[in-house]
């Protein structure tokens, strides 16, 4: 409440009730509601009680109310007792009323003191439509309700996006004309989920349940939308779909315990306890930009565990997605970090590496982070529910998975699980991805399917002793069984330490040693020996202030070892370029504004400038409506051709003495884009321009050149901002 105005004869305030409609009950005061109080003395206080007691008296009176997740058209979970929930009148008597073909049950309770009622409809088979009516004070119904199975589909971009074209950068799942004209179907039923942050859980959400129809499912999850009809064709029930995903959304925001739990607050929060038969889950993009490999299994066991205790229906079963090829080159080991899921109980992950971009490579739509191909990903995942949930033995639900391997002389033969009715090549070529090593580094390899196992073998390779099969992140593996599902991805040996710290240095390098393996010990070096079993033992972080090769292997409880991974710490004393002193890092000029591209940032006013490490966003004040100008300086050690690459949510843009050589403008998820120049020996200035216009939010730089594998940009800057 502030005064409004000092020149009122007597006091004048405004009061102003700005509530989140979310949250409002059928007796408070619609949101926004404002007043006008012109008070003198202690009329103010006596004002209030008259108010609150008008607003007591309003609640008394309250018309019965229920979230919107109840509708008209809404399917009701078969086989379980269904939760009914609302608000009403503290002490009035509610009836929920479930009424149609041969079927006529209730329930009834009462509105406790704080104007809310829940009741529990008992057991029903599938079946209607049905009308449900609910009497309190007032009458509210439902109609054309149906009884049978009712699926969650959640995650960020890859669920969230609609069967129909929506951003610039989606162009719909693949045939999306035919597929939506064929889209009615009186069984299938959506409910979208509006997109809602909120900072606590709320109550209710935006949303109408509707028939699948070519206009209902234009907008509605592809990846959802497929699965829900494989289902109906299998089962000939009805299916309700509740889509609640969030492009760009880290899964952290969608964990209720998590501390950062904006879009489970406005969007799971208050569709739980509605009755579903489990959870379908397309997300991971953001994290494993993050560099989340090592966290990634202990945060989705976490939102698994949380939401089913939560829900208090039992471990419903919870299906995942792995990601598509062509994300990044460490992407095998969020494969890994994906499948170890499969250890939870009532889980499956339905592979996408053969569908991933659109046959990849090339992609067909030149996304390789939103493959249109969603059919396949929601008939995937239909498959395991018809496997795992609904007693179809007849159903293979997945591809051929790593069972045991046997050395034969040079060659390692591979056995597998799920293999359906038999092996096969899925373009009929010979089988691709196939490696093995002995002491030394991995090699392609010859593999021959012989029955239900493989032979594998390599020319470079005489002892073999550890084996791997799609282990790179561009790997669309032509191994499958004959009903056309792909073989996972897997390794047996034990994957090296990822070494990190800043590679050049001025004064010290703080260096930590990250393994994603399970049990084990990290061993390491600093004089250049190869580490064994009594090197040094790493428990903390290692810091140099002189130029290091540190060598680590990781040792598994089992005893088998890792190969070794290697990496030199250079120590650079600053540096001088045209008269001016440069040491390490990169300047930055921060502004706020809302912007849809990337805005002639020379014209506007920084809000803050400043200094830090690396090309990062953690100086930012906050997590929308922001841009960042870094400049910076690359010794150039070689001529030669440069590629240069971003990955940004929204915009960037880099320029290497002025010309523009990325360009990843606009607003998207997380998107990568590359360019080329050749540079000649010799100091070049580096901008790069970011901007974040809403939801996720990411960015990193990357550069490679002779000699100059892909890695982090390393820039000098002036001792004071530009």
């Amino acid at each position: 409440m502030r005064e409004a105005s000092s020149l009122a004869p007597c006091p004048v305030y405004e009061l102003t009730f700005q509530l989140n409609p979310e949250e409002k009950q059928p007796w408070i005061l619609p949101g926004d509601f404002r007043m006008k109080i012109f008070t003198h003395g202690n009329s103010l206080r006596a004002f209030f009680v008259v108010f609150v007691m008008a607003l007591a008296d309003t609640a008394a009176n309250a018309d019965v109310r229920l979230p919107r997740i109840f509708g008209n058209h809404m399917v009701l979970q078969r086989g379980r007792k269904l939760p009914v929930w609302g608000w009403g009148g503290a002490g009035e008597s509610v009836t929920v009323k479930l009424s149609g073909k041969e079927l006529d049950v209730k329930a009834d309770t009462t509105v406790d003191g704080g104007g809310r009622w829940k009741l529990e409809l008992p057991v029903l088979k599938a079946g209607g439509p049905y009308v449900m009516t609910v009497l309190g004070s007032s009458t509210v119904t439902f109609s054309n309700v149906m009884v049978g199975e009712v699926w969650l589909c959640s995650g960020q971009s890859n669920m969230e996006v609609p069967m129909a074209p929506g951003a610039s950068w989606w162009k719909g799942v693949l045939n999306y004309k035919k597929e939506l004209a064929a889209a009615g179907n009186p069984k299938l039923r959506l409910f979208k989920v509006a997109t809602t942050w909120q900072r606590g859980p709320i109550q209710d959400v935006n949303g109408t349940w509707a028939v699948s129809s070519p206009s209902s499912a234009n907008g509605f999850s592809g990846t959802g939308f497929f699965f829900g009809r494989k289902l109906v064709q299998e089962l000939d029930v009805a299916v309700g779909l509740i889509a609640a995903a969030v492009g760009g959304m880290p899964i952290e925001q969608f964990s209720p315990h998590s501390g950062q739990a904006f879009w489970y607050n406005g969007m799971i929060a208050p569709v739980i306890p509605y009755g579903i038969r489990g959870a379908t889950w397309y997300q991971g993009e953001t994290n494993f930009w993050g560099g989340d490999r090592a966290n990634y299994f202990g945060k989705q066991k976490a939102l698994i565990d949380s939401w089913r205790q939560i829900w208090g229906q039992g471990d419903f079963p919870f299906y995942l997605v792995q990601l598509a090829p062509g994300l990044g080159g460490t992407l095998p080991l969020f494969w890994e970090a994906q499948a170890l899921t499969l250890t939870l109980k009532n889980t499956g992950l339905a592979s996408t590496n053969d569908i991933g971009g659109d046959l990849a490579p090339p992609h067909a739509n030149g996304d390789v982070v939103h493959p249109r191909n969603k059919r396949g990903v929601g008939e995937r995942l239909a498959l395991l529910a018809l496997a795992k949930d609904y007693g179809r033995s007849d159903v293979v639900y997945r591809g051929p998975t790593f069972k045991s391997m046997k050395v034969e002389g040079g060659k390692i033969r591979v056995s597998f699980d799920n293999v359906g009715s038999g092996l096969k090549s899925r373009d009929k070529k010979p089988l691709t991805w196939f490696e093995i090593a002995g002491e030394g580094n991995y090699f392609p390899a010859k593999a021959v399917i012989d029955g239900d196992t493989v032979l594998v073998s390599s020319k470079e390779v005489s002892s073999p002793s550890m084996i791997r099969l799609g282990w790179d992140h561009m790997s669309d593996t032509n191994l499958q069984n004959k009903e056309g599902l792909p073989a996972f991805p897997f390794r047996t040996g034990s994957n090296p330490p990822a070494i990190s710290g800043k590679r050049l240095f001025s004064t010290l390098s703080s260096i930590t040693l990250v393994s994603t393996e399970g049990a084990g010990a990290i061993r390491y070096s600093l004089d250049g020996s190869p580490p064994g079993k009594e090197s040094p033992l790493y428990a903390h972080v290692i810091n140099v202030d002189k130029t290091t090769t540190i060598r680590a292997r990781f040792y598994r409880s089992d005893g088998v070892a890792s190969n070794v991974a290697e990496a030199t710490f250079v120590k650079a004393e600053p540096q001088k370029y045209r008269g001016k002193l440069l040491d390490l890092g990169v300047s930055y000029k921060y502004y706020e504004g809302n912007w849809a591209t990337l805005p002639k940032f020379g014209k506007l006013r920084p809000v803050k400038t400043g200094i830090v490490e690396d090309f990062g966003i953690g100086m930012a004040n906050r997590s929308d409506g922001y841009g960042l100008v870094f400049t910076g300086y690359l010794d150039v050690k070689e001529t030669g051709v440069y590629t240069f690459q971003t990955t940004s949510d929204d915009g960037s843009a880099l320029l290497v003495d002025g010309k523009l050589v990325v360009n990843n403008n606009g607003i998207h998820p997380p998107v990568v884009k590359t360019g080329k120049i050749k540079l000649r020996k010799g100091w070049r200035k580096i901008n790069v321009l970011f901007f974040e216009g809403g939801g996720g939010e990411a960015l990193s730089v990357q550069y490679s050149g002779p000699n100059t594998p892909l890695q982090a940009l390393p820039c000098w800057c002036e001792h004071s901002a530009d």
